[in-house]
Order: structure tokens, then C-alpha cells, then sequence
């Protein structure tokens, strides 16, 4: 083991991550008892008990009580045997599990290949941003919601027009919770070594902070499988395809972009708006997510 494998996870698909060990190894040895000889030149009498305890993500899949009892009589010298039981984490489960797929050369590195086929299992370091169309659309309500906090008293004739104001950011709230209404999320990255952008689709189940706040905005290592290959820009990898926002003809989207670009909101510091990634990109389920 070296200093790489000393990682942490903001990302973990424990279910993956123990199917792909048992198929590689054949089963999973669960439990590994390790018997050694002690020699002891006090005598005492002791008891000792100890629980392992696993997620609910793996109770299905494992689960190990360890109890180990020893005594020890007065005597000038005692020997003793121990049985330990040692099981995995996960993270050192997928420490294992990627140890494997780089000796047996499954894990292609695509910052030193740049032809990534659909089945590839991948390996890559970026920076990662939360889908943009959502990011842009909260901040557009977190704004009309602070401006509500420090508005005074409407002007004369204001009324209306504040009205109209709330009523597009309860639109913009239905098209998110349209977005939103999932138990997977997309991330995005900027164009990788290889040229590619990638869309990253994660379950929001296997995040370690279901907020994302250690996960966005910082440049982590991603192990996953591609699922979709995109070579060229005539063809795009859609960040609304899981709503009915993608539904909505380009015209109306244009629309709705150039809304953002009214000289109103042209100061505020909004992400630029996509509903699409553009080739060369790659569409990716990941395994693991980790600095």
C-alpha cells in the first residue's frame, strides 16, 4: 500500500464496489481468522468483547459479530492463542477492488488515452460543478428571495410589477422541483486531458454529505463506467432528460437563456446556463468519488 491508497471518499457505491470484488475473486471471503501465539510474564484474568457493525447499505450483504474471550491464570509464563476476525471496510473493499482492476489493466487512465468506448471502466481527476441549469435556476430564487428580505414597502405602481416577479420564480420553482425529482443527480466537469467533458450521474444515496458541500468546486479522482460516448458536437449529452423540461422545443430554451442575459441580471454572478453537453463528452456512472 502507498500514499494514493490513503483516500477519502465524498462518494461510494458500496453495492458496486462488493459485486465487482465477488465477480473478480470469485465470492468474498468475508471473515479471516488469524490465529498467533502470545507469551506473557504476568498472569491476570480478563474478559473481552467486541461488535463489528456495518451500514445499512451492506447489511444485506454482510454481516459480522467478532467475540473474543481469553484467560489468563497466575502463572511465571503463559501461552495463549487469539483468533481474531478481520473484515474490509468499504473504502479498503474499493482500495482491493481498484488494486485489482489496475494489476489485471481493466481501469484505463483517460488522461494518457483519449479513445473512451461505452463499457470502459475509467479513471480521471477533475473539478466538479453541480448540474448548471439547476445551479442557475436556485440562484436566480435564493435571489428574488434575499431581495424580498431587504425590500421596504412597494412604490406606487411597483405592485404589479413585483408580482410578476414572484410569479416567474414560482414557474422557476415547479421546473426545479422537475429537475430535482430524482434520486440521481448530475455533475459536470470541465473538458479532461483526453479533450472530453464529462456528465457524472450519481445516487444521491451513496453521497457521504447528501448536500454536496465537500463534493463541488474541488478537484477529486473518479472511478466509474462509461456509459455513453459522444465524439463530436453534432451530438450532446442532455442535463434535463430525466424532466419534463426537456420536452420544451430549442426556441423556447433560447428564450429562456437570453432571459438570464437581460441587462437586469447581467452583473449577477450566475453560472452559464446549459441544458446540454456537447461532444466530445462521456456520460459516466461512477463508483467512487474521492480526494
Amino acid at each position: 500500500m502507498d500514499q494514493n491508497d490513503l483516500i477519502i471518499p465524498v462518494y461510494l457505491n458500496q453495492r458496486v464496489v462488493f459485486d465487482l470484488v465477488a465477480v473478480l475473486e470469485g465470492g468474498i471471503a468475508s471473515v479471516t481468522q488469524v490465529s498467533k501465539t502470545q507469551t506473557e510474564l504476568e498472569g491476570q484474568r480478563e474478559q473481552i468483547g467486541a461488535s463489528f457493525g456495518v451500514s445499512n447499505a451492506l447489511s444485506s450483504l454482510l454481516k459480522i459479530d467478532l467475540t473474543g474471550k481469553r484467560a489468563n491464570q497466575s502463572s511465571d509464563e503463559s501461552s495463549k492463542t487469539t483468533t481474531e476476525d478481520r473484515i474490509h471496510t468499504p473504502v479498503s473493499l474499493f482500495i482491493a477492488l481498484r488494486s485489482i482492476l489496475h494489476e489485471k489493466k481493466y481501469l484505463k487512465n483517460i488522461e494518457s488515452e483519449k479513445e473512451v468506448v461505452p463499457g470502459d471502466l475509467i479513471e480521471f481527476s477533475t473539478v466538479l460543478k453541480r448540474n448548471p441549469l439547476v445551479e442557475t435556476l436556485e440562484s436566480f430564487v435564493e435571489l428574488i428571495d434575499m431581495v424580498k428580505v431587504f425590500e421596504r414597502k412597494p412604490n406606487k405602481g411597483k405592485g404589479k410589477q413585483n408580482d410578476e416577479f414572484y410569479r416567474i420564480k414560482n414557474q422557476i420553482v415547479t421546473l426545479l422541483s422537475s429537475l430535482k425529482n430524482s434520486e440521481s443527480l448530475d455533475l459536470t466537469t470541465p473538458p479532461l486531458k483526453s479533450s472530453h467533458r464529462a456528465v457524472v450521474s450519481i445516487e444521491t444515496k451513496n453521497l457521504n454529505d447528501p448536500s454536496m458541500s465537500d463534493l463541488v468546486d474541488g478537484t477529486f479522482r473518479v472511478v466509474g463506467k462509461v456509459t455513453r460516448s459522444i465524439k463530436n458536437s453534432n451530438d450532446s449529452i442532455s442535463l434535463n432528460r430525466k424532466s419534463a423540461f426537456n420536452r420544451l422545443p430549442i426556441s423556447v430554451l433560447e428564450e429562456f437563456k437570453k432571459a438570464f442575459q437581460a441587462p437586469a441580471l447581467a452583473e449577477m454572478d450566475f453560472p452559464e446556463l446549459e441544458w446540454e453537453i456537447k461532444g466530445p463528452a462521456i456520460q459516466v456512472l461512477p463508483i467512487a468519488i474521492f480526494a
